[in-house]
């Protein structure tokens, strides 16, 4: 339970900030689940004095949770969830609430603004290739809006709050740059995208650069779903190039080959980078490269002379050389035209074990737990990984069993 605590005032007032104050003249209670982009929002509940925030076990308990709370205090019930599964959990309870007409506004995380299209994490943008969160949830709301701007805030607010009243559930669809914005009248509009990627022509396999002496792989998930790991083992070899896994992809080659480096993106190796900084070629390999999938690797892919591009998705990243169809022939082919030749001498370089800090009091610690879990786990067992602390943990240190799935 988060129960407010402080003064608003001094700290920054912010669009969260705002919405809080709202809707403090129609509910005393949020009920919700946390997540990365609904935090301002639970942080603004954390500060303000009158309101109370509920942390459910699930986002359908806590939609029910607010359906209920308005059937029996004839106020606003208000939903906080964050993007991706989180949203889509609501969508079991909002029906219910828009059946009976029961008031509940809905607040829903959102990935920023400049990162949609460009491989957010739970983009649902509606952009090419992306689910269309307003589409959705207008099935199930009287009234739903994405909030683009800072300045629109009050105007969303007003609808949404006189929507649900009238009777059935409202939806907010909040990206996360816009909680965070300040709420003051010269507030400005929400950052425009980076430059997007130039979309290039695929060309002919045996145009692909194959010619650096120093060749980096990054491989990921496409590798396993196009049951194409022995054919990117082939490559790899030929090449003898090192390899890089995104964290969604430790299947993607041996995890104990002399061969593999680490993994990739916010949960990866902080030097994963320098692999591919000092590489005369980069392959990326089913591994379009999200923003959990590339973070910090961006300035490094500027750096390498050349980046090549394998996989049915557009990649996020700038890149040199787009290939397309089927990913294992292709693989093949290419293996066949890099010939055979000796790793360079760095590539069986591993990224050097992170240490932790040495810890104190009760209690297994990550490294040891997961160490367990890896003796205990027989060749062919499959991994499923949720995110988070624990996570991380088993990204950086669980060997992936031989023949299994991640």
């Amino acid at each position: 339970m988060y129960r407010g605590q402080g003064s608003i005032e001094s700290e920054a007032h912010t669009v969260a900030d705002l919405i809080v104050d709202r809707i403090a003249a129609h509910t005393g209670h949020v009920f919700g689940v946390g997540g990365a982009n609904i935090e301002d929002l639970y942080d603004a509940l954390h500060r303000h004095p009158a309101v109370t925030g509920i942390l459910a076990k699930h986002e359908f308990g806590a939609a029910t949770m607010a359906d209920g709370y308005s059937r029996a205090t004839h106020r606003l019930g208000v939903v906080a969830a964050t993007s991706g599964g989180g949203a889509m959990n609501l969508l079991a309870a909002l029906p219910e609430s828009f059946d009976s007409r029961v008031p509940v506004l809905a607040l829903v995380g959102q990935p920023p603004t400049n990162l949609e299209g460009r491989g957010a994490f739970q983009d649902s943008s509606g952009l090419p290739g992306r689910l269309d969160a307003e589409k959705i949830f207008g099935a199930v709301s009287r009234y739903c809006v994405k909030v683009t701007s800072p300045q629109d805030i009050s105007a969303a607010l007003d609808r949404a709050i006189a929507a649900a009243l009238e009777g059935g559930p409202s939806v907010l669809l909040l990206p996360k740059n816009i909680q965070a914005a300040p709420s003051s009248p010269t507030s400005v509009a929400a950052p425009s995208s980076d430059t997007p990627v130039t979309e290039l022509s695929p060309i002919s396999l045996a145009d692909v650069p194959l010619d650096g002496s120093r060749a980096v792989v990054i491989a990921g998930p496409e590798v396993g779903l196009a049951d194409a790991r022995d054919e990117l083992a082939a490559l790899v070899r030929a090449l003898g190039a090192t390899v890089l896994v995104t964290p969604d992809a430790k299947d993607a080659f041996p995890n104990r080959d002399p061969l593999f480096a680490g993994v990739t993106g916010v949960m990866g190796h902080p030097r994963a980078p320098e692999l591919v900084a000092e590489a005369d070629l980069c392959l990326l390999v089913g591994a379009p490269l999200p923003v959990t999938s590339r973070a910090g690797l961006d300035a490094a892919l500027e750096a390498c002379p050349q980046v090549v591009y394998l996989g049915a998705e557009e990649p996020f990243v700038p890149v040199h050389t787009v290939v397309r169809g089927p990913l294992a022939a292709n693989l093949n082919e290419l293996a066949g035209h890099a010939g055979a030749k000796p790793a360079h001498p760095e590539a069986s370089r591993r990224l050097p074990e992170l240490v932790v800090p040495e810890a104190s009091g009760p209690g297994v610690r990550y490294r040891a737990a997961v160490a367990a879990l890896e003796n205990a786990l027989e060749p062919g067992t499959d991994v499923v990984v949720d995110a988070g602390n624990t996570g991380a943990a088993v990204v950086h240190h669980l060997r992936v069993p031989a023949g299994g799935r991640w």
